[in-house]
This record gives C-alpha cells, structure tokens and sequence, in this order.
C-alpha cells in the first residue's frame, strides 16, 4: 500500500528550522554531503534533517543514486518538490500576517492603553503544540562542548524572569539543525514527570536545574503528588513530589529537573 503523504505535518514541526534548506540546496547540488556544507552543518546532521522530515511527511523525499560518473547523487522525490513548494507559500503568508499585525498594532497605540505583548511572537509561540505542560519563552546564553553533547545555558525572555536560568544537554546535531547561538529566542520544554518537586527543607541531590520557589496547587494525599509551583523570577511550571508528608499551597519547595530532560525548540520569534 502507497502511503500519503503529509506534508503539513513535515511543515508543522518548528517551522522546519534549517531542515527544510537542506531540501533545497539538495535540489540545487544534487549532492547530501554539499547541501550539509553550504547550510553549515555535519553531514551526520543533514540525514538527521532528511530522517525527521522524511517521518514527519511519511514519504521518502530523497532518493539516492549509487555508482556512475560522479559517483553518485540525491534527487527529490515529487513531494519533496512539493513540500518546498509549501514551505514557501506558508513562508509569504507569515511574512503578509506579521505586516498585518504590526500594522493593527501601530494604529491601535492611540487607542486605549495596551498590554506591550508581540503579537506575532505569541501566535508563533502557540503554534507548538506538544503534551510537555512546562514551556518557558527563554534566550539562549552560550553554548558549550561537552563530548558528544552540548550544553546550552538559558534565561527566561519575558521582563521579570530573566534571573530564570535553565540548562539542556543536547546532541550538537540537534544544535547545528536548530541554529542555536547565544541571543537566540528559544522555548524550553519539559514534562511535568520530569520536575521533582520537594519541601524547600529536605536535602535534595545535586542538578543543575535546581530552584526555589512556592507551591501553588497541590493535589491531596500523602503518596504522589502533582504540585505547580511558582518561583521567584515569576516563572510557573509543575511537577511532582514523592514525600510521604504531603505539600500543600504556599508551602516552600524547592525543584529540580535534569538537563537531559529539557527539550528546546524555535519559538517562531
């Protein structure tokens, strides 16, 4: 059975960051490993890009020749091409919406006072959808090798959470498709079973997210417990407690989550 494919799900994904280029510089060279050099990135990480986006569409959307003069090389398949095609549809389409409310916005400021919010910034943030109920606006700080990974230092973006630091450990292919660099928009994702959450009083293991703040909802009982918590730079996220004395709201706790854990993703900014 042929399957179809689905090309919105391919675009759907972050916005295709660099993924999408890979495509087309493919086209343009009929050649992975150059494609790889011209966007900048590891030819490991180019297949990285075509697997995801191949998985995403659920179609191949390169095809590889082997042998011959040159060696050989990679053409886009016909949803490939397609593919592109959308990507830049959807591309002018951002770029006419983004006018449109900057326009609206600009009228409206002799109108009755206004939260400042991007409006653009907001709808693209919402655009991710994902069962991870942590997401935190951040920018990026700097970046670091460590063996296979690296490490990307964080702060929160919006006023008032900018002493919210996290940290994530990715693979430096996953930093080369995203284009991480520091100043860079970011969301920071984790799940809520990822973050334990204990009495600000209990000796907690070391981690490198590791913060204090306040409950501000827990669920009752004495075994485990969902607690969402607010911290001092303002940021909200939730967690779990497996203290057999239960927490309740406005007790201190303190929270930690594993680098590994959290995910980053382009916010659209």
């Amino acid at each position: 059975m042929i399957r179809k494919a689905s090309l919105t799900a391919a675009l759907a994904e972050q916005r295709s960051d660099r993924r999408i280029e890979v495509l087309r510089r493919i086209q343009a060279s009929g050649s992975i490993s150059e494609a790889a050099r011209q966007v900048g990135i590891s030819y490991k990480a180019a297949w990285q890009a075509l697997d995801t986006l191949s998985n995403l569409a659920g179609v191949e959307l390169v095809q590889r020749s082997v042998g011959g003069k040159g060696g050989g090389g990679a053409v886009l398949t016909p949803d490939a091409l397609l593919l592109l095609e959308a990507a830049d549809a959807m591309g002018q389409a951002r770029e006419q919406l983004q006018v449109q409310l900057q326009q609206a916005q600009n009228q409206a400021k002799g109108d009755a006072p206004r939260a400042g919010i991007s409006v653009a910034t907001t709808l693209a943030r919402l655009q991710v959808v994902t069962s991870m109920r942590n997401q935190w606006p951040c920018v990026v700080q700097s970046l670091s090798a460590d063996g296979p990974l690296v490490v990307v230092q964080m702060h929160g973006a919006e006023a008032g959470a900018q002493q919210f630091g996290v940290r994530s450990h990715i693979t430096a292919e996953s930093a080369q498709l995203l284009g991480l660099r520091a100043g860079l928009p970011v969301l920071a994702m984790c799940k809520a079973t990822a973050v334990a959450v204990m009495p600000a009083s209990e000796t907690m293991r070391s981690a490198a997210n590791h913060w204090q703040g306040t409950a501000t909802r827990a669920t009752r009982g004495a075994g485990v417990q969902e607690v969402a918590v607010r911290l001092a730079a303002g940021v909200q996220l939730v967690g779990f407690s497996q203290q057999a004395v239960g927490l309740r709201a406005r007790a201190r706790v303190q929270v930690a989550v594993e680098p590994s854990a959290v995910v980053i993703a382009l916010s659209g900014e």
